[in-house]
């Protein structure tokens, strides 16, 4: 009886230290919702370089936003890391909009990622923080800067403060506050070859009309301008 006892006990600890346990969403340190501009790249490799985990290393679970980050929508993907003991998951919507500005994206709606060559002005941070969808802008608002550490070390590596407080003729008055990640610009990617996609026949056909038809009008300005020489001169002649 003691050796059966003994037994189911050893395979108890053989299976509980086989299992894997899972922590959802609290390992995964990082956004819930990132932005970004549809024609700006943003590789899963940047995504995932948003995120830290204690328990290993983070991978794709997931993947619903290769293929698709230029069509405007909302992407998910799924995140996972594990240890081999603890596991870990996060899930992540990107949205991917018309327009953002100069930046590589937005986390939370309210956290701007540019590099060090994306310099922006206030200004453009504020309307970057319109497209993300963090604020809203009316003909009547001002904004009163109440913390800026961000435009004198644009081009330096590191995170910093911008806050500030917007009023409008509605009624509002309140305070928003923005991280911005500034990161060096040595890891963008610099192509070798851009690739140009080839003018349909369509637009073939019609460059060359509009070529045709700014030959004819230089054509004729030139006659016009050589008639009136002739006519100047005609005149001299005459005294006239």
């Amino acid at each position: 009886m003691k050796k059966i006892a003994v037994l189911v006990l050893l395979a108890l600890i053989i299976l509980t230290s086989s299992m894997t346990t899972y922590a959802i969403g609290t390992d995964i340190v990082g956004p819930d919702v990132i932005t970004k501009e549809a024609n700006n790249i943003l590789t899963i490799t940047d995504i995932l370089s948003l995120y830290q985990s204690d328990v290993g290393s983070i991978i794709l679970s997931e993947d619903n936003y290769t293929g698709y980050g230029n069509i405007l929508g909302v992407h998910t993907i799924s995140l996972y890391a594990s240890n081999g003991t603890i596991a870990a998951t996060k899930n992540v919507e990107i949205y991917v909009v018309a327009d953002l500005g100069n930046v590589q994206c937005v986390t939370d709606y309210k956290d701007i990622h540019v590099k060090i060559d994306q310099i922006l002005t206030p200004s453009e941070i504020v309307y970057t923080l319109e497209n993300s969808g963090y604020i809203e802008i009316t003909t009547t608002t001002q904004m009163l800067i109440l913390s800026n550490t961000y435009t004198e070390n644009a081009e330096t590596p590191g995170v910093y403060l911008f806050e500030f407080r917007l009023v409008n003729s509605a009624g509002l008055d309140q305070t928003y506050s923005s991280q911005i990640f500034v990161s060096d610009s040595n890891d963008l990617f610099v192509p070798d070859v851009v690739f140009v996609p080839e003018a349909s026949a369509a637009d073939q056909i019609f460059n060359f009309i509009i070529n045709i038809i700014i030959f004819l009008i230089v054509a004729y300005v030139s006659y016009l301008a050589y008639q009136a020489y002739k006519k100047h001169k005609k005149n001299r002649k005459k005294g006239i």
